[in-house]
This record gives C-alpha cells, sequence and structure tokens, in this order.
C-alpha cells in the first residue's frame, strides 16, 4: 500500500537528520536531493540551520547561504563530517521544559543561572536579543549569533530555545574547535528513520513494549539515546549529558541500567520495521540510480563551496 505524502515528508526528514548525525554524507546528499524534489527548499533551509544548532552549534558561525541548493547541502556535509557538539541541544531542551513549568531540570547547581537565562529568553525574546546586540563579540561570535537571530522563529519552540542557548553558550563559554572526522564504516541502519515522530516507529514502539511489557516512554527514549541519537563522533557536551540524565529520570529508568532494557528489546524493533526499512531503502536506491548525474553534481557543487568558504565569507554575499 503506497503511503500518502505526509508520512513519506516524515520517514524523509528523520531519514536526513539521522544521515548527517551518523556521518553518512551519500545519503545525507541523496535525501537531500529527493526533499528537495518533492518539497523545494523552504524547509530544507530552516531544517539546515535546526540541525546545524543542534548537531554542532559552533557550526551555527558558518552559515552562509546563497541561490543555489548546494549552498544548504553544504551545511548539513559540514555538520556530517565533524565531531558532534550538542551543549546548545541539551541547554535548549532543557530551558524549553523549564520555560513550561517542569522544575525538575533544575539541580541547585551554578549552570542553573544558564537555565533560567535561557528560559527567560522565550518569554522575553526581544529583551534576549537587546542584551546580546550589547555584549562584544569576536567576528565569529558576531556570525554566529546573526544566523541564530536569522532563524530565531522557526521551527517548533524548542528549536528556537536551541538557537538561543548557541547565542548564549559563544559568549559565555569557549567555544569548541570543529574537528573532523573520517566517514563511518558501518552500513547505515535505515530502521533507525521510524523514530516515535513517525506513525511506523511510534506503532512499532508501541507493540514491542507491549510484549515485553516494558513502559512505553522507557522503551521511546532508550531507543533513541542508544541509536537515534547515535553519531559519527561527539565531544565532550555537557548539557547534553545534563539532558540525557534528566531524561532518564523523566521516564524512571536508571541510566546504567538502560543497556539491560534495551539490549533484548533492540532485535524486536528492527524485526518489526524490517519491511518499513527495505521499503526506504529500496526508494533511496532507486532515486540515486535515476538521478546519479543530478546528484553527484549536486555533491561536487556543496563540495567545492565548502573549499572555497573563506572566500565566499569574505565577498559578504547576502543572507535571505
Amino acid at each position: 500500500m503506497m503511503k500518502n505524502s505526509s508520512h513519506n515528508r516524515l520517514r524523509y526528514r528523520s531519514l536526513l537528520q539521522k544521515a548527517v548525525r551518523r556521518g553518512h554524507v551519500d545519503l545525507a546528499a541523496t535525501t537531500s536531493d529527493l526533499i528537495e524534489n518533492k518539497e523545494g527548499q523552504n524547509w530544507y533551509t530552516t531544517r539546515t540551520a535546526i540541525i546545524t544548532f543542534e548537531e554542532c552549534w559552533p557550526l551555527g558561525a558558518e552559515l552562509i547561504f546563497n541561490k543555489k541548493f548546494h549552498s544548504r547541502v553544504a551545511a548539513l556535509i559540514k555538520v556530517a563530517g565533524t565531531a558532534k557538539c550538542r551543549d546548545a541541544a541539551g541547554l535548549g531542551y532543557l530551558a524549553h521544559a523549564l520555560f513550561e513549568g517542569d522544575t525538575s531540570v533544575l539541580d541547585g547547581s551554578p549552570e542553573d543561572r544558564d537555565l533560567k537565562l535561557v528560559a527567560g529568553s522565550i518569554k522575553r525574546p526581544d529583551d534576549f536579543w537587546q542584551w546580546i546586540a550589547e555584549q562584544e563579540k569576536s567576528d565569529r561570535q558576531a556570525a554566529l549569533i546573526r544566523n541564530a537571530r536569522r532563524f530565531k522563529n522557526e521551527g517548533l519552540a524548542r528549536d528556537r530555545a536551541v538557537a538561543r542557548a548557541a547565542a548564549h553558550l559563544v559568549l559565555s563559554s569557549p567555544c569548541p574547535p570543529i574537528t573532523a572526522v573520517a566517514p563511518p564504516e558501518q552500513v547505515f541502519p535505515f530502521w533507525i528513520a521510524f523514530d516515535r515522530h513517525t506513525i511506523e516507529g511510534k506503532l512499532a514502539l508501541r507493540d514491542v513494549a507491549r510484549d515485553l511489557h516494558i513502559p512505553l516512554p522507557q522503551l521511546e527514549w532508550s531507543c533513541f539515546y542508544f541509536e537515534g541519537a547515535k553519531t559519527n563522533a561527539q565531544i565532550d557536551s555537557q548539557w547534553w549529558e545534563r539532558y540525557c540524565r534528566w531524561r532518564f529520570k523523566k521516564v524512571g529508568l536508571a541510566a546504567e541500567e538502560a543497556h539491560l532494557l534495551w539490549e533484548p528489546a533492540r532485535p524486536q524493533v528492527v524485526e518489526a520495521l524490517a519491511r518499513e526499512s527495505r521499503q526506504l531503502q529500496n526508494e533511496l536506491y532507486r532515486w540515486k540510480i535515476a538521478n546519479r548525474q543530478r546528484i553527484e553534481s549536486l555533491k561536487q557543487q556543496a563540495q567545492m563551496f565548502i573549499a572555497h568558504f573563506g572566500d565566499i565569507r569574505r565577498s559578504q554575499l547576502k543572507l535571505f
């Protein structure tokens, strides 16, 4: 049975971020071409910025786009090829939870001040951006803040909190280095595209949780923690680690024991999604074969854009 376009969009969008997260550049380029062909560039442009701030927030200083689609793809290729730095995501997610009234994110540490500040920026965004504007900045700090502000109203409320967290972090803490990493050797597991935000993933996780008598929130979080959030490489990200610890507590699962839940559940989840996984893999393979020349050209243009990024930045291309 053919799925409707809404279901397909969710699958492709999830696949794109998972491919970038695990460093699969070719798959990310193929998926990008497919999404651009079926949806246009508007969603992709916004999502490129959100993924960048979530997965490697220091690269938020390098979001320069021109009118060509390959400039967006170049941004995600850079994220895919670097060690992930997820402090902005961790801080932003926790701040959003605090904004919604969940004070369990606070632990009495001095870092609670940062949480409260970013949570306050959600309630009073104009005051936050005015305060940011008044701070002294290096050129790179200013570039990241411009990009965070440019996308300040895009995506979900939680996405917007991540962009604000990045703007705060770049002024309040040393910016981690951007570290290139080798391409992954492992074959991409297509089943991970079907997370709890897709219809297929939601149903599969519900059925496995029922069969194994596992609380559904514990299974969903374990699946994300061990598989969906897995990266090709990651540098120390204290805010991301704090967010993960908090999420384990929220679902009532000890972090050090989570593998005991996930290890027996994993093969059942994989099996439950086997047909969907094969279908998605075949769709991407057929798309790549049918559009091989265009996809190769897209990758080459993106790589050239990256190679000349310094010249592009100095030329002050108009952002839009």
